[in-house]
């Protein structure tokens, strides 16, 4: 009889053991397979594009104006999504019906290396500005960039011009002084050592640090918008970088963190984060 009761708790300690080897390893795999979609999601899937050319195709001419679109703006994580206008006369006025557009301040040349695209914020004005909302029309949700939570989940410009769909990897946010920026290109061509210079002030002006590599030879595209984050009075324009996503490159997560100048604006934000 005591063997019998020994074999059975002899076999019950091996069930045991048998379930804790089953459910470790179940572990693993599970590790495992989270590892390897973080690592596909990391390198392939991070920001997947949603073609405008359609839509870019279908945008007719604007009636008795210079204004032609030229292309189609699409800004990860908001509501970004609208055509963009071009006139050759730097003095005409955007006409009201294209108020909920963006434009470009100067011509896209499709060999053109940097692309100054700007946009109406009417609603999102405050020194704390909202993420979401929805009165916003025009480039009110660039202004969602000054948190860093947004910041650092959300970090690619899908531009679509000649039909094609161009994707860039967002390098800078930051406020800039309007007398900084009048001295920014007015053409699309830009040389190498003039381009290294401006990301030097984009990069030295940056609320946040991001992870890439950006040079002279890359492509950049520049959007902004108003902003009264430092008073009705101020004369202070907000801006996102992006550069193009160079060849064989993937849409991946890169790391983004807060530096000095980030912690400038905590002061005025004062931790309010609860508009996101």
């Amino acid at each position: 009889m005591r063997w019998r009761k020994k074999k059975k708790e002899m076999s019950k300690i091996k069930h045991k053991a048998m379930f804790i080897i089953c459910l470790m390893f179940a572990v693993v795999i599970g590790l495992i397979i989270l590892l390897t979609l973080r690592i596909i999601k990391n390198n392939t899937g991070y920001y997947k594009i949603d073609s405008r050319v359609e839509e870019l195709k279908k945008e007719k001419p604007i009636k008795d104006s210079g204004f032609k679109t030229v292309g189609w703006l699409k800004i990860q994580g908001t509501d970004i999504d609208l055509p963009i206008v071009y006139s050759k006369d730097p003095y005409e006025e955007l006409p009201v019906q294209l108020e909920s557009f963006g434009w470009s301040r100067n011509e896209l040349d499709k060999n053109g290396n940097y692309y100054d695209i700007t946009g109406h914020n009417i609603f999102n004005l405050s020194a704390t500005p909202k993420i979401k909302s929805d009165v916003f029309h025009r480039f009110e949700q660039l202004m969602a960039f000054t948190y860093y939570d947004f910041a650092k989940d959300n970090q690619y410009i899908q531009f679509t011009m000649n039909n094609e769909n161009y994707i860039y990897k967002i390098f800078s946010v930051c406020f800039i002084d309007k007398s900084l920026a009048s001295f920014f290109p007015t053409k699309s061509n830009v040389d190498k050592d003039k381009m290294e210079k401006l990301i030097k002030v984009f990069n030295d002006n940056s609320l946040y640090k991001y992870d890439i590599d950006v040079n002279g030879t890359d492509k950049i595209i520049a959007l902004s918008t108003c902003t009264r984050f430092y008073g009705a009075n101020n004369n202070i324009e907000f801006y996102v970088f992006g550069r193009l996503l160079r060849d064989g490159e993937k849409c991946n997560h890169y790391r983004t963190t807060k530096n000095k100048n980030y912690k400038e604006i905590e002061k005025i934000l004062k931790g309010d984060e609860k508009d996101e």
